[in-house]
């Protein structure tokens, strides 16, 4: 049976959750020869994993960074080009093989980002993880998956990371 995906997006969060999507989406890609979509998403762009590298003179700017628009609309802009290059330091070692890899990055509402970016780029299918970098405690990820299956304008892929749990300590 021949997969005739041509576009699939995978969101990614940065986190080992989201590898585990790459690594299924990046396998999917090659079988159908399709063009891979690797979507991060700005929620907050005061988020520790951005602000510690853009922050890193003076951590102490960060509450007047939130508190002034002019200096909010310059985070948000470093924090977008910083996050081109951590998605791609992210990715590199799965997606350097596919000849058709688009990075994108965008700000907002993950669920709706991804829902916008899949319309916007005639996707065939997502593939993402079922939780992500708030991991179990916030269900962040859980609930955008969740959603996304929901109203997803194509199939919708969950990977789901296995835990080390009983029943794989059975075998």
């Amino acid at each position: 049976m021949a997969l005739n995906f041509r576009r699939i997006l995978c969101p990614v969060d940065l986190s080992s959750f989201s590898l585990n999507a790459i690594k299924l989406a990046v396998k999917i890609a090659e079988t159908s020869n399709a063009a891979l979509y690797l979507l991060h998403v700005i929620d907050n762009p005061f988020d520790e994993l951005y602000m510690t590298t853009i922050t890193q003179a003076d951590p102490a700017l960060i509450e007047l960074y939130k508190s002034e628009p002019l200096r909010r609309s310059k985070i948000l802009e470093a924090t977008t080009q910083h996050s081109q290059v951590l998605l791609k330091q992210f990715c590199h070692d799965w997606v350097e093989a596919l000849p058709k890899v688009r990075y994108v990055v965008e700000s907002g509402n993950p669920f709706e980002k991804i829902l916008d970016v899949a319309e916007t780029n005639n996707i065939d299918l997502i593939v993402l993880a079922t939780h992500g970098r708030t991991g179990f405690k916030g269900l962040i990820i859980g609930n955008v998956a969740e959603k996304v299956v929901r109203y997803a304008p194509c199939p919708v892929l969950t990977v789901k990371t296995r835990p080390n749990s009983k029943r794989a300590k059975k075998k």
